[in-house]
């Protein structure tokens, strides 16, 4: 018999919680963002069923959505389903990629290729306080603060090389 429940906790919950959220209609985006955030900094680990969980996946890719009422409505491959794709974009994804796995495998220059694409100090500020990334937290300046967070991962890859030997 196969499991019914799937055990989340960091990026992996942080990211079913905002878009359970935000497939909710009848949350206005900006609420549903704030909720989301609340949610995400205030529960550790979650255990959630299985189905909804494969569900909020298909819904990305427009084969599942939610109700009003929470109900799952499971749609056929063929089916046209309205999901509103900016809703699962509106909110900033600190971890759409591992600062520390790209310094390592593809070095400094991918890395800052990376962090380039993010252009909002906020959205760097959660990357690096998400990925536990020692910056400071006043800098605004987005070339310094990219330059920062560059500074940081090297320093955790030096932390952590050093452990290892």
């Amino acid at each position: 018999m196969g499991r019914t429940t799937k055990q989340l906790s960091g990026g992996g919950k942080d990211k079913f919680l905002r878009a359970l959220v935000i497939s909710e209609a009848a949350i206005p985006a900006d609420a549903a963002t704030r909720l989301g955030d609340a949610l995400c900094t205030s529960i550790a680990d979650i255990r959630v069923r299985r189905d909804t969980w494969e569900a909020l996946r298909r819904a990305k890719s427009g084969t599942a959505t939610f109700s009003a009422d929470q109900e799952l409505q499971i749609r056929s491959p063929d089916e046209k389903v309205a999901v509103p794709t900016a809703a699962f974009n509106a909110t900033f994804d600190p971890f759409v990629f591992s600062a520390l796995a790209v310094l390592t495998k593809q070095g400094a220059a991918a890395l800052s290729a990376r962090l380039a694409a993010i252009t909002t100090a906020e959205n760097l500020h959660a990357l690096a306080n998400a990925q536990h990334l020692s910056v400071d937290a006043t800098l605004i300046d987005l070339a310094a603060l990219r330059t920062a967070i560059l500074a940081a991962t090297e320093a955790r890859l030096a932390e952590r090389r050093a452990a290892a030997s």
